[in-house]
């Protein structure tokens, strides 16, 4: 895979988008995206440039968007699609926005969204995924997922499997 950067992430610095999750380039030179288990860390309203008035000539319409912030991502996601909203709620096991702080959520990008009149590519909010032992198939841990594909390239629950995967 290519490692190449998408121009998006050029333009809009201060909100997480799509390209803030590219990790390169298939063999079609379209993007490829990863998925980020995330920490909700703080959730606001607050009031972000108005894109839909400022292309009628008011520089400084603003509109009021709920902002969310997770503890491994570098910005904040605007969430003002229904399908987001239903996604975290979803992903929390629950409707109220008060109780999703600290709560784990999978953030991941759906590639052509119809949204603003064009086809795109947007983030979603989905349920962290269960991770599974490659060779016993039991769940295991978000953090043991993550450090045996690091140092293994494969899920790995104990010792036990990583011999019978033939890893020393």
């Amino acid at each position: 895979m290519e490692k190449l950067t998408l121009w998006k992430k050029e333009i809009n610095k201060d909100y997480l988008g799509s390209w803030d999750l590219c990790i390169g380039a298939d063999n079609n030179e379209k993007p490829v995206y990863k998925e980020v288990v995330a920490t909700i860390k703080k959730i606001e309203k607050q009031a972000i440039p108005d894109m839909e008035g400022i292309k009628k000539g008011n520089t400084k319409a603003t509109k009021d968007e709920l902002l969310v912030w997770f503890n491994e991502l570098p910005k904040p996601m605007i969430v003002h699609a229904k399908t987001n909203f239903q996604g975290l709620e979803n992903a929390t096991a629950t409707p109220f926005i008060e109780k999703w702080v600290g709560k784990r959520v999978c953030v991941y990008v759906e590639k052509g969204v119809k949204a603003f009149g064009i086809t795109t590519d947007a983030l979603r909010i989905k349920p962290v995924p269960k991770r599974l032992c490659d060779v016993c198939g039991k769940v295991i841990s978000e953090e043991i997922y993550q450090g045996s594909m690091q140092k293994y390239g494969k899920a790995l629950c104990s010792k036990e499997c990583l011999e019978k995967a033939g890893i020393q």
